[in-house]
């Protein structure tokens, strides 16, 4: 069986990823993440000009890995979907995005778009269920703030009973 193999930047970017989560941003240094991935610093800057490029890079990978596209299917169905998505994405590393946004403008940049792109993608599909612009604008600002609110709880509850938490917070 084989087994697939990842292209040297995203080995780079996937580590980050791990870093920023269990870490925080201090701890991405060309150094820590060379040791992490077992591959050299010339290998690093083969792939990145710098630490600055790499982390814009590692922002847009997150980005990537956390967006998820609108189908033309039902409302309802959507949203159960982009529920189950949202459990794709570990919650630790969506709350050291946030933290470092912080005091880093070029993060804040980041999660501006994030926030501006995840909740223009909720009007669409809140959209779907109602003709009011309004309506289906201010669904969606209850649904992220919802979404962001509950990360900030998520290790009070315990896998399945989050799930439902959550799930149920999305459909009423």
């Amino acid at each position: 069986m084989a087994v697939e193999k990842r292209a040297p930047r995203y080995v780079w970017l996937d580590e980050g990823l791990k870093v920023l989560e269990q870490e925080g941003p201090g701890a991405l240094s060309i150094e820590n993440l060379s040791s992490r991935t077992g591959k050299t610093k010339g290998s690093f800057y083969h792939h990145f000009k710098n630490r600055e490029v790499y982390i814009e890079a590692l922002l847009e990978y997150y980005g990537e890995i956390t967006s998820m596209q609108l189908d033309d299917g039902d409302a309802l169905e959507h949203l159960k979907k982009l529920t189950d998505h949202v459990f794709q994405i570990p919650g630790g590393l969506e709350l050291a995005v946030r933290a470092w946004a912080l005091y880093d403008p070029v993060v804040r940049e980041f999660q501006d778009r994030m926030d501006h792109m995840r909740l223009e993608h909720l009007k669409k599909v809140h959209r779907k269920n109602f003709d009011d612009e309004t309506l289906a604008e201010l669904k969606a600002i209850k649904d992220y703030s919802i979404y962001i609110g509950l990360q900030q709880l998520r290790g009070h509850y315990k896998g399945e009973n989050f799930k439902e938490l959550l799930k149920w917070m999305y459909v009423s």
